[in-house]
């Protein structure tokens, strides 16, 4: 094993500076080892709810850790509040760390909390991190790209294009590349009648992963015109990516 001091190296964890970083997928083996190392310096933890929570056994004792988590049909605490708890912790000087499942510059509000904090001149940081769809191509045996072909990564989530635009379909369609769709299984209906309404092939292979990287996680494969029933009669859950072509 490779031992690496991270002492020696030019990360830092300053006090009154928000870090927002990535905790994978789901395993704690696929976090960075920049991840670990920042969990045993921070104060205080705002965590999502698609974090491992195995992963803060690596923060010290005295951690104050704090649930933000957003779930389908539970009561969720509020964008708003999670801005109040990262300004109010960092004007207390202390080393603020946002944790946020997956890479955090995938489909994810970093950009809206980015922006507040530097509207409140706090400082802050970004360290990435393995991606969900990462660890579904990988259990999927799959790729990205190949030499001829775009890669379409979209979110299936309603509050999100509704708020921003309609993902272009008809352009999706057209440049024959592999769709990966994040968040879109509560909307799985609609987003299958629009692509094969835009001309793709309604035999076209779905590959769905649930749980990707986790014990729990499950891999199903069905066709894009049988796949919202096919979600339906498994009882496929979020979180979980649909993998088209």
């Amino acid at each position: 094993m490779v031992n690496i001091n991270f002492n020696q190296s030019n990360i830092k964890f300053k006090k009154g500076t928000v870090i927002l970083a990535s905790a994978g997928p789901g395993s704690s083996s696929l976090i960075t080892l920049k991840l670990k190392y920042i969990l045993s310096l921070a104060d205080v933890v705002i965590f999502d709810a698609l974090v491992n929570k195995k992963i803060l056994d690596f923060c010290k004792p005295n951690v104050k850790l704090i649930y933000a988590g957003k779930e389908k049909e539970k009561k969720s605490c509020t964008q708003s509040e999670i801005n109040e708890w990262l300004l109010k912790y960092s004007k207390k000087n202390k080393k603020v760390l946002r944790l946020k499942g997956g890479d955090v510059s995938f489909f994810s509000r970093i950009s809206q909390e980015i922006n507040f904090l530097k509207k409140n001149k706090i400082k802050t940081e970004v360290f990435s991190g393995i991606t969900s769809s990462q660890a579904s191509l990988k259990k999927s045996q799959s790729s990205f790209f190949n030499k001829s072909n775009f890669c379409n990564l979209i979110t299936g989530h309603k509050i999100i294009i509704k708020k921003n635009r309609e993902v272009n379909y008809k352009q999706i369609c057209e440049n024959k590349g592999k769709i990966i769709i994040y968040m879109g299984i509560g909307q799985i209906s609609s987003i299958v009648s629009k692509l094969i309404s835009n001309g793709i092939n309604d035999n076209e292979k779905v590959t769905l992963i649930e749980n990707a990287s986790m014990k729990s996680e499950k891999l199903f494969f069905t066709t894009l015109k049988k796949c919202p029933m096919f979600i339906k009669k498994n009882n496929i859950n979020s979180p979980s990516i649909i993998i088209i072509r």
